[in-house]
């Protein structure tokens, strides 16, 4: 709930420095170098500058010196999550309030402020670490001990999640007007070193970024850690935290959710994907329905609505996705036979009818694959480098770096151009007369156990 404030109206400088976005279903925040707080609910609609009735937010001017008294009331992040809107306040913790409109009735005289009459302030998230001559109260050394100082955090349809520069991850469930009771620890992604955390995530998924490791779960196991807090305090035995082994110890550093996908983005620049795209939509980046190379990167399509899943294969190393078309093109060329359709068309029809062949089949692709990336630049880091990878609803996107170069030069050769002939895991020979591919990376140790 807010109102507008006609004597902040037509704020008049010409621009504006912005240093952090966050995107919601219908809405996006942004906070300035200045740290104001502006908000935009519709694309064709300037934004609005968000103030508080209840908080007193301090903007940074010149005159502000680094000390950490001079930090209290601060804007330091803005996160916009699934109708809700919210900000991390320094020495106040995370407020959340409910995303903000013009009145129909302002017309040509749009103000560009909105006054915020009801927040919420979620307990305990208020706690600054001080350094050097400053001393603390003795409640606040107590919650820095049980709690810690916020190092980041997510708002999902439901549920608060933050994390604390002691390891500690905790979630808040949302009542009435955004009001948080009491806030909840989530036990079992606690980080024994003591170390901070990392969490994202949107909607109802959101990963744990722990040491190396990438834990990912939803809403229902932050519910089911919710309802048994007297009967399982420690959370032993709700099941719902997933380890997908593509993503462990395999510098990620972000991980991006759809409505049924996620993507990760690792710090060599390529973007692997996971989950199920709806009727194939082509979320997964891995191809469409109806198209052969989709299939060769170990996805499933439904006969009936055309799901797209990816096979359990596909999760035990990955499936990067592709913005080379010479890697494409070299697919189509050998899911269509490639220099002798005849030669693999049992093969062909063996891994269009056998999931279990399909998957191994994608491995070797996959591992193909990255070998025609080994002649591309002498940084290694090939003609296309994600920056950044994003994902909502049933949609995906990336930043992506483009050497124009290297992508225009003719592709590293080393790869077969034939279909596949494959020895299997399970010792059956792939039919066919020619000699037997081998696994440029070895063969694969398939880890299937909780994977999807």
């Amino acid at each position: 709930m807010g109102y507008s404030s006609s004597s902040e109206a037509r704020y008049d400088e010409p621009t504006i420095a912005i240093r952090q976005f966050s995107s919601g279903r219908s809405h996006i925040l942004a906070l300035s170098d200045s740290g104001r707080i502006w908000s935009w609910y519709h694309a064709k609609k300037p934004s609005l500058q968000v103030k508080f009735a209840n908080v007193d937010i301090r903007e940074l001017t010149l005159k502000h010196s680094n000390t950490h008294s001079s930090k209290f009331g601060q804007v330091k992040r803005v996160v916009a999550g699934w109708g809700r809107s919210s900000a991390y306040v320094q020495g106040m913790g995370i407020v959340v309030w409910d995303p903000v409109e013009r009145d129909a009735r302002d017309g040509i005289n749009e103000t560009d402020t909105m006054l915020v009459l009801d927040n919420a302030e979620i307990p305990k998230t208020g706690y600054r670490r001080l350094k050097g001559i400053y001393s603390e109260s003795s409640d606040d050394s107590a919650l820095g001990a049980e709690v810690g100082s916020v190092s980041n955090y997510i708002i999902l349809e439901q549920y608060v999640v933050f994390v604390t520069d002691i390891g500690k991850a905790f979630c808040g469930r949302f009542g009435d007007k955004n009001k948080v009771d009491r806030i909840l620890e989530l036990r079992q992604l606690r980080n024994d070193t003591g170390t901070a955390l990392d969490v994202q995530g949107s909607f109802h998924s959101f990963a744990i970024f722990r040491n190396k490791e990438v834990i990912l779960s939803d809403q229902d196991y932050l519910e089911a850690c919710w309802t048994t807090q007297q009967t399982d305090p420690e959370q032993k035995d709700v099941r719902g935290l997933l380890r997908i082994p593509a993503l462990q110890h395999n510098n990620v550093i972000s991980v991006a959710f759809g409505d049924y996908h996620y993507l990760a983005l690792h710090s060599n620049g390529k973007i692997t994907s996971y989950g199920m795209e709806l009727q194939g939509c082509g979320a997964l980046g891995l191809g469409h329905d109806g198209v052969a190379g989709a299939q060769a990167r170990g996805v499933v399509f439904d006969r009936f609505n055309h799901n797209g899943r990816l096979l359990p294969h596909s999760y035990t190393y990955g499936r990067e996705v592709w913005f080379d078309t010479r890697k494409q093109e070299w697919l189509e060329h050998i899911t269509q036979g490639g220099a002798d359709p005849e030669e693999s068309k049992q093969r062909r029809e063996l891994y269009t009818n056998d999931h279990h062949v399909q998957g191994e089949v994608s491995e070797w692709v996959e591992q193909e694959s990255r070998a025609l990336d080994q002649g591309d630049g002498e940084d290694g880091l090939g003609a296309y480098f994600a920056l950044g990878v994003s994902a909502a609803g049933w949609h995906s996107g990336a930043l992506v770096l483009v050497n124009e170069d290297l992508a225009s030069e003719p592709m590293h050769t080393c790869t077969s151009s034939h279909f596949p002939r494959l020895k299997l895991s399970d010792g059956t020979e792939m039919p066919g007369q020619r000699c037997f591919d081998e696994w440029r990376e070895g063969r694969p140790e398939w880890q299937f156990d909780g994977q999807v």
